[in-house]
């Protein structure tokens, strides 16, 4: 082989191992924006759900818990809440809608004491203004059963918003509630005194 191809073929062979660990060296070290970047939560979905901490409303042992709801910028037309809770501690489970659409049209109202689930789907009446801001969309009263100290009720994720203007639920987040109730109190009777009056 001639000396001229030799040199050539060692030239080109050193060239290209220089260009591969030029192209090595020259990557940035961390890494690119856009290996980094992570979708944002939707702009559009403003709208925050809470419990609030149950408050005894009667005489009969009843208690009240009122679900709070949060709207930010989103104007809401309807709600479906889906609740669980333990049939086995909470009984005679109820929910009404709040105050929080006027006149609300009743869409599902469900509460099963067997698997321990609340539905209820409420929005404003056809052609009706949607609503913004803050208030009771629906209140949930229950009574703890015998020995009951502490509970909880929470939503579950077919918990929904529906807003004007928007395909998509704007629910943003939901809060349910761990709560303690007052321990029960016992009531003895008094027994006839059987010696009569005479002590």
């Amino acid at each position: 082989m001639p000396k001229r191809t030799l040199a050539l073929i060692i030239f080109l062979v050193v060239a290209t191992i220089g260009l591969v660990l030029l192209s090595v060296y020259n990557k940035p070290s961390g890494p690119s924006k856009e290996t980094i970047k992570t979708p944002a939560a939707p702009t559009y979905a403003q709208t925050t759900i809470t419990l609030s901490n149950p408050v005894e409303s009667s005489a009969s042992g009843m208690y009240q818990t009122d679900v709070k709801v949060s709207t930010g910028s989103n104007k809401i037309t309807a709600v479906q809440l889906e609740l669980s809770y333990n049939p086995k501690e909470l009984l005679n489970v109820e929910i009404v809608p709040g105050a929080f659409f006027t006149d609300p049209v009743i869409l599902l109202k469900k509460v099963d004491e067997i698997t321990g689930r609340i539905s209820l789907a409420i929005g404003i009446q056809l052609g009706g203004t949607a609503v913004s801001g803050t208030g009771t969309v629906a209140l949930i009263s229950f009574k703890p059963n015998a020995g009951v100290t502490s509970s909880s009720i929470n939503f579950i994720n077919k918990t929904k918003v529906s807003a004007e203007s928007e395909l998509k639920s704007v629910l943003k987040s939901t809060t349910g509630i761990t709560f303690n109730l007052p321990s029960p109190t016992t009531t003895v009777e008094e027994l006839p005194n059987a010696s009569g009056s005479g002590e």
